[in-house]
């Protein structure tokens, strides 16, 4: 009896813990779901003629990777029912050679979308990602991903960055801290913790 009750607390404990990342899953899933059906209606082709189209021509900058440089961008734009393109910007831009890397690839969409009869399908945030392969990151936020080679050393992944941050905040350091929470937040824009590890980094500095 007592050891089924263990095995019963124990199965528990396992759900529990799994939960806060289903949860974070399920909302990246659904973000993404959204995009991939807007995209599929307002796209010539859909979805996975855009997504072909994006890694046929998209690259990640060399100069990047030796840097150990990488993150989430999120493209925002609008296209208009009449597939006029406006309000083009980036939402957590890593460095300006990605940003010219998706202008240019988002001029070449320039004539592939379709017409539509109401406004609330015109707004589009997709979140591209620039990783380099083998470094540790979050891999689930983004729609589209850009991977680049291995510079050939270790590129640190986000628990470095996360543990450095946490030691400093509790050292008093905070200014340092931000440094890595900056870096935290490059690379996973939809993570509230590290929203949160700011502010109160922020707060420690006034």
């Amino acid at each position: 009896m007592l050891k089924r009750i263990s095995l019963l607390i124990l199965s528990f404990l396992m759900i529990s813990a799994m939960l806060p990342a289903q949860v974070t899953n399920s909302v990246s899933e659904s973000r993404k779901k959204n995009i991939i059906d807007l995209l599929n209606y307002r796209f010539k082709g859909g979805y996975y003629t855009f997504e072909k189209m994006f890694n046929n021509n998209v690259l990640f900058p060399e100069e990047l990777a030796g840097s150990c440089i990488m993150g989430i961008v999120i493209v925002s734009f609008q296209v208009d029912c009449s597939g006029e393109f406006t309000d083009f910007s980036f939402k957590n831009p890593i460095h300006p050679t990605i940003n010219k890397e998706l202008t240019d690839f988002f001029d070449l969409t320039f004539g592939q979308w379709n017409e539509c009869k109401d406004s609330k399908y015109t707004h589009f945030e997709i979140p591209v990602q620039f990783r380099i392969r083998g470094v540790e990151t979050n891999t689930t936020d983004a729609l589209l991903i850009c991977e680049g080679e291995s510079p050939g050393y270790v590129c640190n992944g986000d628990a470095y960055y996360y543990n450095k941050a946490t030691k400093l905040l509790e050292k008093g350091k905070a200014k340092k801290a931000t440094e890595y929470i900056d870096i935290l937040i490059r690379r996973d824009p939809y993570n509230p913790e590290y929203y949160d590890m700011k502010k109160d980094a922020l707060s420690k500095m006034k």
